[in-house]
C-alpha cells in the first residue's frame, strides 16, 4: 500500500504509505499541528495500531505522506501527512470504515496533501472490505468541510457536543446538607 505521488507546480513531492511502529514519534509530533478540538488527547501505540485483541476492538490503519528524499525540508520528521481509517474487527460487524484525524503540517497544507492521502484511502477502501466511509467534522473548519465535499461526502446529519465541567458539579453539591446527598433510609 505505497503509492508515489507525482509532484507538480503546486504539489509538494511525496509518497503514500502506511505507517509502520517506527513511525509513532512522527506521528505524535504531526498530531500537535491538528487542528481538532480534541487533539490533545493523549495516546499511545495501542491506540494507534490497534488492540493486542483484534477481535475485539476496531483496526486503525494510519496512511502518511512523506517527502520523498529529494524534497527540502527543515523539519525533524520527513512526514507531512497522516490520515487514520478505522475499521470495525470484522467486515462482518459494519462494512463503513471511519476517517479521523486527518492532520497536514502547516507549511505542507494547500499543497494537494489532505487530498492525495484522502484520495488513497478512498481506494484503499474498498480492497479492506469497506463500502462506505464516515467521518466527522468540525464545523468550522471550513477548508475540510470544502475538501470533504469535492470528495463526494455529503452531510448526514448534525450532532451537538456537550460537555458536564465537573468542578461546577462539586461546588454546587458543596454547598448541600449530607441529608440531600445520601437521604436516610428511613425517610
Amino acid at each position: 500500500m505505497t503509492q508515489q505521488h507525482p509532484p507538480n507546480a503546486s504539489a509538494a513531492p511525496f509518497t503514500l504509505r502506511l505507517a509502520q511502529v517506527d513511525d509513532v514519534a512522527a506521528i505524535e509530533w504531526l498530531d500537535t499541528f491538528g487542528t481538532s478540538p480534541h487533539r490533545a488527547i493523549s495516546r499511545d501505540v495501542d491506540k494507534y495500531f490497534g488492540s493486542v485483541d483484534p477481535s475485539v476492538h476496531e483496526r486503525n490503519l494510519i496512511f502518511l505522506a512523506e517527502l520523498t528524499p529529494e524534497a527540502d525540508t527543515a523539519a525533524p520528521f520527513r512526514i507531512v501527512g497522516k490520515v487514520e481509517l478505522l475499521l470495525a474487527p470484522t467486515m462482518l460487524i459494519s462494512d463503513v470504515g471511519y476517517i479521523k484525524r486527518v492532520v497536514v503540517h502547516p507549511h505542507w497544507r494547500k499543497h494537494g496533501v489532505a487530498r492525495a492521502m484522502l484520495e488513497f484511502v478512498v481506494q484503499q477502501a474498498p480492497l479492506l472490505g469497506v463500502r462506505s466511509l464516515d467521518l466527522h467534522v468540525w464545523e468550522g473548519n471550513a477548508a475540510a468541510v470544502k475538501l470533504y465535499e469535492s470528495l463526494g461526502f455529503a452531510l448526514r446529519h448534525r450532532e451537538l457536543y456537550l460537555r458536564l465541567p465537573l468542578e461546577a458539579v462539586t461546588e454546587a453539591t458543596a454547598n448541600v446538607p449530607p441529608e440531600r446527598i445520601a437521604p436516610d433510609e428511613h425517610a
